[in-house]
C-alpha cells in the first residue's frame, strides 16, 4: 500500500486513510473477499461504484454476475469479473467519513469499483433527455461496449439487492471534472419472473393450478380465421409464375399434393378421435394463459403466462440434471394497457400501485406454479431470484 499523501490545500482536507494508492489493486488485500486496505477515494472520480447495505453479501452479488454471464466469477482476490474486460474490485466498507466524503445515501455501507477502461459514442440524443437516468449521466458522450455492459450489468444486480450505483458522470462542460451522479433502481419495477421445469403442463393445467390465486385465468388460444383462400390459392398468378420459374412445375405440384395429404390425414385422425370419444390434443409449442390484475380495476392491465420451450437457459439451470432433457418456460408478465409503464424507473402514484398490484399477483401465480411441479427455478431481470429474500426498496416514493 502507498504512503499516505499530504490533503490537496483546495477543498476538504480528507482523512489519510482515504488515500489511493499508484495502482487501485494495491489497495486490496491478497487473502480474503473483503477488502481491507484504504479505500481509493482518489479514484472515486473516475471510477463508476457499486453501492451495497449491510445485510448483502459477496456471495449474493457473485451469484447475480454467474446469472447474467457465464464467464463472470473471481478472477483474482476481491476482483470478481462482471464481463470480459471489466470487474468489480471490492467490497470496501462505508463508514460516516468516507459517506460524507463521497456524499453516499445513508443505507450505503459497502462499496466496489467498476474497473472498466472508458468506452464512448455521441452525445446523448435531446430526444431521449429524461428517459433514463443511467444514459442522463452522460449527456456529452454515451457509454458504449464494454463499459455499455459492464453498466447494465451493476444496475441490474443493483436493483436486485436493493442497492445502487454512484456513476462517474459527464462534467458540466467538456474539459471539466467528472461528475458524481447517484442512481438508485427501483427493485420493483421489473416485475416479470420466469420459471423453469423440465415438466410440459397443458394449457387447461395452468389454468387449474393458477385458479386460486387468478380465478379469472383463461388460455389465450384464439387463431384468427383467415378469410378468403388459403395455400397456394390465395398466391396471385404472377407471384405463381415466379415460383413455377424458380422451383419448377413438378417440385411445386409435389409440394401441394403433400400438403393436401397431410391435411387430408389430420382430419381423418380428428374425425376418428372424436367418433371414439377420444379428446384431440393438438399439438403445439407454447400457448398463453392471461388473467386480470383486479378484476374491478380493468385499467390496471392484464398478467399473461407465456408458455414455451426456453431456447436460452440461465447458468444456473443449465447445470441442473433435470435440465438435459430440455426446459420448458413459464414467463409471468405484467401487461399494462400502455406498454410503457412497465419501463417507468420512477413511475406516477397511478402507475406504482398498478405495478405493485400486478408484482404481488405474478409472485403468487409464480409459487402456485412451483408448488404444482416440484424442482423449478425462477428469475427475474434477468438473474435468478430466491422467494425467501423479501425485494425490499431504497428508491425515493
Amino acid at each position: 500500500m502507498s504512503q499516505p499523501q499530504a490533503p490537496r490545500s483546495a477543498g476538504p482536507a480528507m482523512p489519510d486513510f482515504f488515500t489511493a494508492g499508484a495502482d487501485l489493486a494495491i489497495t486490496l488485500p491478497d487473502t480474503t473477499l473483503s477488502a481491507v486496505g484504504s479505500f481509493p477515494v482518489g479514484r472515486a472520480d473516475s471510477r463508476h461504484l457499486l453501492l451495497l447495505a449491510d445485510d448483502v453479501t459477496v456471495d449474493e452479488v457473485e451469484a447475480l454476475a454467474l446469472s447474467l454471464d457465464e464467464h463472470a466469477g473471481w478472477v483474482g482476490a476481491s476482483r470478481l469479473q462482471v464481463a470480459p474486460g471489466a470487474e468489480l474490485q471490492g467490497p470496501w466498507h462505508v463508514d460516516g467519513e468516507l459517506r460524507r466524503v463521497l456524499e453516499l445515501p445513508d443505507w450505503a455501507s459497502q462499496v466496489m469499483v467498476l474497473d472498466c477502461p472508458p468506452q464512448r459514442a455521441g452525445a446523448l440524443p435531446q430526444e431521449l433527455v429524461g428517459v433514463d437516468p443511467l444514459t442522463d449521466a452522460f449527456p456529452l458522450a454515451q457509454p458504449t461496449g464494454t463499459e455499455l455492459l459492464a453498466l447494465i450489468r451493476l444496475r441490474a444486480i443493483a436493483r436486485r439487492l436493493a442497492g445502487g450505483i454512484r456513476l462517474a458522470g459527464d462534467p458540466a462542460a467538456p474539459g471539466g471534472r467528472t461528475r458524481p451522479v447517484l442512481v438508485v433502481p427501483d427493485p420493483e419495477r421489473s416485475t416479470t419472473l420466469t420459471v423453469y421445469s423440465p415438466v410440459w403442463i397443458v394449457p387447461d393445467g395452468v389454468v387449474a393450478l393458477t385458479a386460486p390465486v387468478a380465478p379469472g385465468a383463461h388460455v389465450l388460444l384464439q387463431p384468427d380465421s383467415t378469410p378468403g383462400p388459403t395455400g397456394l390459392a390465395s398466391i396471385p398468378p404472377e407471384e405463381l409464375d415466379r415460383l413455377v420459374e424458380t422451383l419448377g412445375e413438378d417440385a411445386l405440384d409435389a409440394a401441394w399434393r403433400a400438403a393436401e395429404q397431410h391435411r387430408h390425414e389430420q382430419a381423418e385422425q380428428e374425425a376418428q378421435a372424436l367418433a371414439a370419444g377420444t379428446p384431440v390434443e393438438e399439438l403445439r409449442d407454447g400457448y398463453g394463459v392471461v388473467t386480470d390484475v383486479a378484476e374491478e380495476r380493468p385499467d390496471w392491465g392484464g398478467i399473461e403466462i407465456r408458455v414455451q420451450a426456453a431456447e436460452a437457459v440461465p447458468l444456473a439451470v443449465r447445470g441442473e440434471s433435470w435440465a438435459r432433457g430440455g426446459v420448458i418456460a413459464y414467463q409471468v408478465v405484467w401487461a399494462p394497457l400502455d406498454p410503457a409503464d412497465a419501463h417507468h424507473e420512477y413511475p406516477p402514484t397511478d402507475v406504482r400501485r398498478a405495478r405493485d398490484a400486478a408484482g404481488a399477483l405474478i409472485e403468487k401465480i409464480a409459487a402456485t406454479l412451483l408448488g404444482g411441479a416440484g424442482e423449478w427455478w425462477w428469475t427475474t431481470t434477468g438473474s435468478w431470484w430466491r422467494f425467501d429474500r423479501p425485494r425490499n426498496s431504497r428508491c425515493p416514493a
